[in-house]
C-alpha cells in the first residue's frame, strides 16, 4: 500500500515539475539581441583553469521575454544568466549530469542581462588536448525565437 502511495506522489511531483515551463505564456515578435553567437577562445591552457566568456542578452522589445531552459553540449561547459541587479539564475550544464535544463529567468523590456559561459579545459583529464567545439542552448517563450544556440571553439593545450 505504501509503495503505491509513494509511487503516486512521485508521479504527481514529476508531472507538476515537468509542466511548470508550460505555464509561461508564449509571446510573438519579441527577440533577444545576442552580442556573440559564436566565438573562439583560441589556445586554452589547462594550467590557467576555466575560460569564461560573457555574452550580452538584450531585450530591445516592449515585452518581457522568459528564458525557460538552458543547457550545454558537454559536462565541461556551464552557463549562468546574471541580471543588472546582481540576481543570478542557477548554474546550468549538460542535461543528464546532475541537473535539469528547466529555468524561468525573466528578461524585462529594455533590460540587458549577461550570460556567462564557462569552459573547464581540465574536465576531461590531463590528456584531453586539442581542438574543441561546444554549444550552449537557450529556450525562450518567444514564438519567433524559441531556441538560441551559441557555439564556441578553442584549442586545449597543456
Amino acid at each position: 500500500m505504501w509503495g503505491i502511495l509513494i509511487g503516486l506522489v512521485v508521479l504527481i511531483g514529476i508531472a507538476v515539475f515537468s509542466s511548470s515551463a508550460a505555464l509561461i505564456d508564449p509571446i510573438e515578435d519579441a527577440e533577444l539581441t545576442i552580442s556573440d553567437m559564436t566565438w573562439d577562445f583560441g589556445d586554452i591552457p589547462m594550467s590557467e583553469g576555466v575560460a569564461t566568456q560573457s555574452i550580452s542578452l538584450t531585450n530591445d522589445t516592449d515585452q518581457t521575454i522568459t528564458v525557460t531552459g538552458m543547457e550545454t553540449s558537454c559536462m565541461c561547459t556551464t552557463a549562468q544568466i546574471v541580471h543588472a541587479d546582481g540576481s543570478k539564475s542557477g548554474l546550468k550544464g549538460m542535461v543528464g549530469h546532475g541537473g535539469s535544463s528547466n529555468l524561468s529567468e525573466t528578461i524585462q523590456a529594455g533590460e540587458v542581462a549577461t550570460l556567462f559561459v564557462n569552459f573547464d579545459p581540465n574536465a576531461h583529464g590531463p590528456s584531453a588536448t586539442g581542438p574543441i567545439t561546444r554549444n550552449v542552448m537557450l529556450r525562450t517563450n518567444s514564438q519567433s525565437q524559441p531556441v538560441i544556440e551559441l557555439t564556441f571553439s578553442g584549442n586545449v593545450i597543456k
